[in-house]
């Protein structure tokens, strides 16, 4: 059944989109057809100030295009969506070379390569609030994603490493992502999503590729997030993952001493976003964040993740849309990790937190400069690594184009 599920998934992505949000001109209205291509590119540079494995520069670079249409109706179905996302990254020596950070440095730092990052389509049902996307899809995009946290250049402020660690080559998140259906609605103030995944994105073998191979080893990654919005902006969401496949167990073996094989690959997450407070109006002033995770220890390094901090949005200056926040990121070694570490002669520390301080400052429609410092204490886990300090400075040029 798994296998023809993914099949039907390969066939989908070929077919025109489906989706698009509900219309807002009645009931029944066709979402009017438009194109919207966009081009970014993002550019870091960083300075390993002390501690770490070396101080040193580095530079790192990031393109995206995005291409997205709603078609109109086709083939008698109304409300469809086409989205493309190609990108282009060079830099992946950040972390490995300077900080030996576990959490790595920059959102943007991978091995150097042109991919197809997405390409799926949606249908927005009529009948009942939800829709249907279906395709190569960025599961970060949706799923344990805090808005506040936006603003944040270290990954752990965009998706939890209790999560993003999991799988034989990581969920369905950049730089690599697998088919995928996802189904989501609204009622009121609550809203639930659901995916299924490939269980493993891209080719681990060969990661700089765009690679889609579907057996019954990979098995699947399910998904599932529930979010309550009240009035006054602020979220409440909780999310569970599992996948299907068996992994090998980090420290138990059976009698010939092969690794155990387990099929409790899982985990879960909560988030809590205040609304905007200490600000005159509902868009000015600053809101809070907090995630945590936990997730199997005897399969993943990292069992347990804990992230809190806070971000002014306003007048800054002569800018009005200025962002400042401050972010912590804690990411804790479960005991067959720490067990594993010692055995081969290592110092493991149970935890390694990174504090990040960032300023983004929104220069024009077509600039932006954001400054960032990041302290990072203990070092992947690691007692013979000192803490290390960076500064980092990052720019973002855009351009977009309508039709």
């Amino acid at each position: 059944m798994r296998k023809e599920i993914l099949l039907w998934l390969a066939v989908m992505v070929t077919v025109p989109a489906w989706g698009g949000e509900p219309p807002d001109c009645g009931a029944g209205c066709a979402t009017p057809i438009g194109i919207q291509l966009d081009a970014i590119y993002t550019g870091d540079a960083w300075r390993n100030m002390s501690g770490g494995h070396a101080t040193g520069n580095r530079y790192l670079d990031n393109i995206d295009i995005t291409l997205e249409a709603n078609t109109g109706p086709v083939f008698g179905l109304e409300n469809l969506r086409f989205f493309a996302y190609a990108l282009h990254d060079h830099g992946n020596q950040l972390s490995d070379q300077l900080t030996g950070s576990a959490q790595g440095i920059s959102n943007i730092e991978t091995d150097g390569a042109l991919r197809l990052f997405e390409v799926w389509t949606e249908w927005q049902m009529s009948s009942t609030p939800g829709s249907f996307r279906v395709g190569l899809y960025d599961l970060n995009s949706e799923f344990d994603s805090i808005e506040t946290a936006g603003i944040f250049v270290n990954p752990s402020s965009g998706i939890g490493p209790d999560f993003s660690q999991a799988g034989r080559n990581g969920p369905s998140i950049f730089p690599n992502t697998s088919l995928a259906l996802r189904y989501a609605t609204k009622r009121g103030r609550w809203s639930f999503q659901s995916a299924m995944l490939d269980g493993v994105p891209g080719d681990p073998d060969h990661p700089e590729r765009t690679h889609v191979s579907l057996s019954n080893r990979d098995g699947l990654l399910l998904a599932n997030e529930v979010n309550y919005q009240p009035a006054n902006g602020s979220r409440l969401g909780f999310g569970y993952w599992r996948y299907t496949a068996a992994f090998e167990d980090l420290v138990a073996t059976d009698e010939a001493g092969e690794p155990l094989t387990r099929h409790d690959n899982d985990g879960f997450y909560a988030i809590a976003e205040s609304p905007y407070m200490f600000g005159r109006d509902k868009e000015v002033g600053t809101r809070f964040f907090v995630r945590v995770g936990a997730t199997e220890s005897r399969i993943n390094p990292i069992e347990h993740y804990y992230g809190f901090g806070g971000v002014y949005n306003g007048r800054i200056g002569s800018r009005l849309s200025d962002q400042i926040g401050l972010a912590v990121s804690i990411a804790e070694l479960g005991m067959p990790s720490i067990a594993l570490m010692s055995e081969q002669s290592g110092k493991p520390w149970k935890r390694e937190t990174i504090v990040e301080l960032t300023y983004r400052a929104d220069i024009s429609g077509w600039l932006m400069i954001q400054p960032d410092i990041q302290y990072i204490q203990h070092p992947g886990m690691d007692r013979s690594t000192d803490s290390a300090w960076l500064i980092g400075l990052r720019f973002q040029v855009n351009r977009g184009w309508s039709w």
